[in-house]
């Protein structure tokens, strides 16, 4: 019986596998030190500063290791119970654009004539520069002059009563969740109308030789067979609803008050305002956290999810 010969280390150079192996972690190399640089160290170093009382302006090497105290002021800190509250009262505008996407989408792929201009005019405000959109719903919500609070005006209802909008603590984050909505809802018509095309025709065939009208096929055999792509869109909804801070910095500062505060928003301004960098960590691992929750979650459910 033959033994294996060992292939000595020349041997294991010239060989076709090592030049392989070598010329993809060649290919890969700068991604892999963009990665280590800019994503991997931050992480570190983020999570490290979460237990220090680290301040940008002074510098890390004066910061002080202060343990797991910044994780503990999030429990009496009334403006992260702001930014929670807020938060979970915007997750109320992804089933709402989800089932206005849905009836929309399957309308459009309805439609013989101009389903693709149609589709594109609502994926425009999804694409559109966020600093422009949040100027002209400024002007659109203005509680005096601006054209939504003269419409209301212009069916009897007296100016003391008409909503305050983004200057009122109570109507602000309205305001901001339907600006959301009319953001959005363009992307998930076009996730949806790709999802309801690749449904069989017979299936409707069969549902309308049944006696089947067009609203028992769509919650029938729409809805459930566009499951994966609600689940999907519902997953994405979540965490750019939990991440978003940029849009509601620009339209409302978070005010008034701490009425359209996220903690994303809450973040940016330990971080750059108040230079509480040591708490904007903590808090960006809380965040990060309630994100891992979630996605564990969509591991565990996924599936329920698949289309029937």
């Amino acid at each position: 019986m033959k033994t294996k010969k060992k292939k000595t280390f020349n041997e294991v150079v010239h060989s076709r596998t090592f030049h392989d192996n070598l010329t993809g972690y060649l290919l890969i190399m700068p991604n892999l030190v963009g990665f280590t640089v800019f994503t991997l160290f931050g992480i570190i170093f983020s999570l490290t500063m979460a237990f220090t009382d680290w301040n940008i302006i002074k510098g890390y090497d004066v910061a002080n290791w202060v343990g797991i105290k910044n994780f503990t002021d999030m429990v009496g800190d009334t403006y992260l119970n702001a930014c929670i509250r807020n938060n979970l009262l915007l997750l109320l505008v992804i089933p709402v654009t989800l089932f206005l996407a849905m009836i929309i989408a399957s309308v459009l792929n309805n439609l013989v004539y101009g389903k693709a201009g149609a589709r594109a005019l609502y994926f425009l405000p999804y694409v559109t520069n966020i600093v422009a959109v949040a100027t002209v719903w400024r002007a659109l919500f203005h509680n005096t002059q601006g054209p939504i609070n003269m419409f209301i005006k212009a069916f009897g209802v007296a100016e003391e009563n008409l909503p305050g909008w983004l200057s009122s603590s109570d109507w602000a984050l309205p305001a901001v969740m339907i600006v959301l909505l009319w953001m959005n809802i363009g992307y998930d018509i076009l996730m949806y109308s790709g999802a309801i095309a690749n449904i069989p025709k017979e299936l409707y065939e069969a549902a309308e030789m049944d006696g089947a009208n067009t609203a028992q096929q769509f919650f029938n055999i729409t809805i459930p067979q566009i499951k994966p792509t609600t689940f999907l869109l519902m997953i994405l909804g979540i965490i750019g609803s939990l991440q978003m801070w940029s849009f509601v910095q620009i339209i409302t500062k978070g005010g008034p008050g701490t009425a359209t505060y996220t903690i994303g928003l809450y973040i940016y301004k330990c971080s750059f305002l108040t230079h509480r960098d040591g708490y904007a960590c903590a808090l960006s691992w809380f965040l990060t956290a309630i994100i891992m929750v979630v996605t564990a979650i969509r591991w565990k459910t996924e599936s329920t999810f698949d289309a029937e």
